[in-house]
């Protein structure tokens, strides 16, 4: 009778104890993921290479970087209203806006403050009376303190005075010599003659210092040194005219015989690319500015040899100028100090960049863009 309960007892312990035994011999720990083994797995350690892959990118800054921005200013009070360009008075510094929205020219002191309003809407220009314009969109002031307006919607050049009261105009809305469609930009060359861009009738028009007709160049346009659409021009120190052909999305340089130089661009936003060239001005270097609206910057070429090699950009995505900034700038001006004024017609105010304190190398190699489709039709006319 004592030994069957023994047996019992003695089976009982084995059946406990070897789930026991199995479970210690499951629980017992294997290396881990984190343990350095021989042979590591793909997914543990991560491949490197020797040379990284480029990526694909269509904004590339190449060249030098030779400006930064140095103030911005708008008019809450007295907005503007699309100001297409600006120049800057070289004895008073005071800028000079075509409000061209708003059928006025402003004019501003150094900081920006408001000064004087100077027209109104209409047609009508009568002597030593405060003038009317018609979305005026250009801006010339003379050392004279004379200030001329192009008058772009009523097809003439409005002379005025130092007060702003009207001393002449020159022309009328037509295609024949002397006459407008459109005029745009005003500058003077070292003989005191004025140069008019005739944008509606895609040429350049010349006249003397008391607005007699002397010459006039260029036709329509998208073969060689043709004009479509030009929104800009500037004038370098041996008078050549640098002109931006923003149809055919590039700049031209013509002699002041009107002979071709030479003519850079086409579709896109590289260094000698453009999506829309509209202001032009020559630097105290010698150098080209070219403002392009659509890609918010500005182009930098060398005239001082003669051959306009690309040198640097500057565009306002670069920098953090005010906290969602997307900036549409058009005209553009350059005072004694070398400084640069933008004029922004989304944002309807006026960017100043100023030379930076020394050269900064931007990559010297751009890296593989993508293709940039354009919406214009065509590829615009490639030089380089």
């Amino acid at each position: 009778m004592l030994k069957t309960p023994f047996y019992l007892l003695l089976i009982l312990s084995l059946l406990v104890i070897s789930p026991l035994s199995s479970w210690a011999k499951r629980a017992t720990p294997t290396p881990t993921e984190v343990e350095i083994t021989d042979t590591p797995t793909d997914t543990a350690t991560p491949t490197v290479t020797e040379t990284p892959t480029i990526t694909a990118t269509v904004n590339v800054s190449l060249g030098r970087k030779y400006y930064t921005f140095d103030a911005m200013w708008t008019n809450t009070s007295d907005p503007l209203n699309d100001p297409e360009a600006i120049s800057v008075s070289t004895t008073s510094g005071h800028m000079v806006i075509a409000d061209s929205g708003n059928n006025r020219v402003v004019v501003w002191d150094t900081d920006g403050t408001p000064l004087k309003d100077i027209g109104s809407f209409g047609p009508r220009a009568d002597w030593r009376n405060a003038p009317q314009f018609n979305h005026p969109t250009g801006v010339f002031v003379h050392p004279s303190k004379k200030l001329y307006v192009a008058d772009t919607q009523n097809n003439r050049v409005v002379v005025l005075d130092e007060k702003g009261l009207v001393v002449s105009t020159w022309g009328t809305q037509g295609s024949a010599p002397g006459q407008f469609n459109l005029p745009r930009t005003i500058a003077t060359d070292h003989f005191g003659n004025f140069w008019v861009l005739d944008s509606g009738n895609s040429r350049v028009q010349i006249f003397s210092a008391l607005g007699q007709y002397n010459a006039s160049w260029g036709s329509f346009g998208t073969g060689d040194y043709l004009l479509n659409n030009p929104m800009g021009m500037a004038l370098n120190n041996i008078d050549q005219a640098i002109i931006a052909d923003t149809g055919n999305f590039r700049f031209e340089v013509y002699n002041d015989g009107g002979a071709g130089v030479t003519q850079q661009g086409w579709f896109g936003d590289g260094p000698y690319q453009f999506k829309e060239p509209a202001g032009v001005v020559v630097t105290l270097e010698g150098w080209v500015a070219v403002v392009d609206g659509q890609n918010d910057g500005i182009n930098f070429y060398n005239s001082r040899n003669g051959g306009y090699e690309f040198i640097g950009q500057w565009r306002a995505k670069d920098e953090i100028i005010s906290p969602g900034y997307d900036p549409h700038f058009r005209g553009i001006a350059v005072d004694t100090q070398n400084r640069l004024y933008l004029t922004d017609v989304k944002n309807n105010c006026v960017v100043r960049l100023k030379p930076r304190g020394g050269d900064v190398i931007l990559p010297p190699t751009p890296t593989p863009t993508a293709a940039i489709v354009n919406p214009y039709g065509g590829t615009g006319y490639p030089i380089r």
